[in-house]
């Protein structure tokens, strides 16, 4: 059997409260896929932090759900998100062409 790699030294506790069904639950899945929950959650966190498009409509789906959603902020997210891949796609760049372009700018001052 294949022994997982330690945690890293800079590794974090992230607490979070959680029905004890879930995770009871999520424990048992996770050891059936054979992923821990450090790698889980990292890279959850990661796909939400990167706005992974494959992560973005579970997102949405969560947030329209929420208790504590406000519809009219919901819309304006909404907007200001389709206006960015707007923006995006009508000057064809991407994320890091985007980074590019502010070093640029940045190493020329």
């Amino acid at each position: 059997m294949k022994k997982r790699k330690a945690k890293p030294e800079e590794a974090k506790t992230i607490t979070i409260d959680s029905l004890e069904t879930l995770d009871t639950n999520l424990r048992i899945k996770l050891k059936f896929d054979d992923i821990t929950k450090f790698w889980f959650f990292n890279e959850y966190i990661k796909g939400y932090l990167l706005d992974d498009p494959l992560l973005q409509p579970f997102i949405e789906k969560v947030k329209e759900t929420s208790i504590m959603a406000r519809k009219r902020k919901l819309k304006k997210n909404r907007q200001l998100y389709e206006k960015e891949k707007e923006i995006i796609n009508k000057f064809g760049l991407d994320p890091n062409e985007i980074e590019d372009i502010f070093d640029l700018i940045e190493s020329e001052e």
